[in-house]
């Protein structure tokens, strides 16, 4: 409570002091600030010229029901994340060529909206209007990785902990809400596919094949200790006793400039995996498979260019994953996002942001769910039985965003979502969110 109290008061104060007509140049809440707690007398800097980039954030998200959802009493929830990191360029530092190292610690606390009020606590969770939320309130090992490259580095190897996306389904987060924030894999096959604060064993290799293409390939692994989260769980975890199987990714990515959109950079990439841990089905009980696949695809364009500035214009990009049928309860999911950044001279690194993504339950697992309402005699969505089970179909994500750059080390993300059947129960009314990122680079 004391975490949620300081960090909702630490969003006040920024706002406060944003307000302010007048700030001092390079003081702690001036524009041109990139830490807050400043370059220490130029060591900061020089040890970033020596090989040695050391960093330090908290992002958190708050979130607040307007209207709408399974419980209509208004509350405000608070997630967090403290993320510890630090790089080595192993060039600079041992003549290493083409070598670098990373280490990230992260701690994640809080609560979510979307549990504690817009969804059936009867159903599992599809989406979450605060992504920051999940995998624990634990503090993590999330990366501790080397990465080398050969042949004029068109060859790269990786190797160490880390997070699957990282490296592939990656794609841009300007969101505050779960689907229109980053990969999307994580968030429909969480069992096998670790995104970050989760880190685990893994090694990929990347090879540009020309200029503008890149093929990748790795290989991770399944272990249900890396996703415990209860109170005994080790987020430093280095053992694989528990290994299950492996994760085995591939995707093919393209950046063109393209003369339909004046030359600007786009990035194109199409991928799939294969699971070898075994997988129960989704609508049969007692059936194992001894695999499971996934198939996606990740697009992102920059469409216009404003005032001979690369960075600012506006971008779109589209994801999309199709699930196996027989072992996912998410069929696919499918997100399609717009951003304008730099629109006001004034104001070229804030933008602007409207995003929509749908969650799409597979058929099979809905079957199933009415299968077993049936057996428990049920023919309609029953709000009081604790052993009713909700029937799952879609849900649709919407939010627009404004997102404040006051400075490199502070940022702020006003936020309105719409969410149409919350977890996928049609009988959920649907929810309106009201909330704020605010993420402060120290």
């Amino acid at each position: 409570m004391r975490q949620h109290s300081f960090l909702f008061k630490t969003s006040l104060l920024a706002l406060s002091i944003l307000s302010a007509p007048h700030v001092m140049a390079d003081q702690p809440w001036s524009q041109d600030r990139q830490w807050l707690l400043g370059d220490w007398n130029g060591q900061r800097q020089q040890l970033e010229q020596d090989g040695y980039k050391f960093t330090a954030s908290i992002m958190s998200q708050g979130a607040t029901n307007l209207e709408g959802g399974y419980n209509e009493n208004n509350t405000f929830k608070n997630a967090a994340q403290l993320a510890l990191g630090a790089n080595f360029d192993l060039d600079k530092i041992a003549g290493w060529k083409d070598t670098t190292a990373n280490i990230l610690i992260t701690k994640r606390d809080g609560n979510a909206l979307t549990l504690e009020r817009l969804k059936d606590p009867r159903s599992s969770a599809l989406g979450n209007t605060q992504e920051i939320y999940g995998r624990g309130k634990i503090w993590r090992l999330t990366q501790a990785w080397i990465k080398t490259g050969f042949v004029d580095n068109t060859v790269q190897f990786k190797i160490g902990r880390m997070g699957m996306s990282e490296d592939f389904n990656g794609s841009q987060c300007e969101f505050q809400n779960l689907l229109l924030c980053g990969g999307q894999l994580g968030k429909s096959i969480g069992s096998i596919w670790y995104n970050l604060p989760v880190g685990l064993w893994g090694a990929n290799v990347k090879y540009q094949f020309a200029p503008e293409w890149t093929l990748g390939v790795g290989v991770y692994e399944v272990n249900p200790d890396n996703v415990k989260t209860d109170k005994d769980s080790d987020g430093f975890n280095l053992d694989m006793d528990h290994v299950k199987g492996a994760t085995i990714p591939v995707e093919l990515a393209w950046k063109p400039k393209l003369a339909v959109f004046n030359g600007l950079a786009g990035e194109y990439k199409v991928g799939a995996l294969y699971s070898t841990a075994e997988a129960n089905d989704i609508a049969i009980a007692d059936k194992v498979h001894d695999s499971k696949h996934s198939f996606w695809l990740n697009a992102q364009q920059q469409l216009t260019q404003k005032a001979d500035d690369p960075k600012r214009g506006l971008f779109v990009s589209f994801n999309a994953v199709v699930n196996d049928k027989d072992t996912t309860a998410v069929q696919s999911t499918q997100q399609l996002a717009l951003w304008y950044k730099g629109a006001l001279d004034s104001r070229p690194n804030d933008s602007i942001g409207f995003g929509i993504a749908n969650y799409l339950v597979n058929d099979r697992y809905k079957d199933r769910q009415i299968a077993t309402n049936s057996s428990r005699g049920y023919d309609r969505y029953d709000a009081l039985a604790a052993d009713y089970v909700p029937v799952q179909r879609d849900e649709l994500n919407i939010e627009l965003n404004y997102t404040y750059q006051w400075s490199p080390a502070v940022m702020l993300r006003p936020n309105l979502q719409y969410i149409h059947q919350p977890a996928g129960v049609k009988e959920v009314d649907d929810a309106w969110v009201a909330g704020l990122s605010m993420r402060v680079n120290f």
